[in-house]
């Protein structure tokens, strides 16, 4: 019977042993996980701040771009609007010149139309 009582208690403190090995590779596990997770989070913050601004970036270059196609509109409107002025002049002066060469061609045009303008009005 002492024999039996020997191993069981033998059997118990390898298997209390074996216990302790295991929590302690446990605990070390564990604790290099919270390591890892801890890194994850601090990347997952940097790459978080990265993209923000990435993102305002990209948004000042598109304000930027806005900005010079609206230059280029405005610029565009002016020239157009100059060229229609001097188109303008342009017919304007050659009308003048036409009306000099041949008043009289000028007068009967400009009857016919009031004659036009005014069957029209009428109607």
């Amino acid at each position: 019977m002492g024999v039996v009582v020997t191993q069981t208690m033998e059997n118990y403190m390898a298997n209390e042993n074996d216990l302790q090995k295991d929590l302690s590779a446990l605990r070390a596990d564990i604790g290099a996980l919270t390591e890892t997770v801890g890194k994850l989070v601090s990347e997952a913050g940097k790459a978080q701040v990265a993209i923000r601004k990435t993102m305002k970036r990209g948004a000042k270059n598109a304000a930027g771009v806005g900005e010079e196609m609206w230059d280029e509109v405005v610029h565009l409107g002016h020239d157009t609007a100059d060229a229609a002025r001097d188109a303008g002049r342009a017919g304007m002066s050659s009308l003048v010149n036409e009306i000099k060469r041949n008043p009289l061609r000028a007068v009967v045009v400009v009857l016919c139309v009031g004659v036009i303008v005014r069957m029209f009005g009428q109607r």
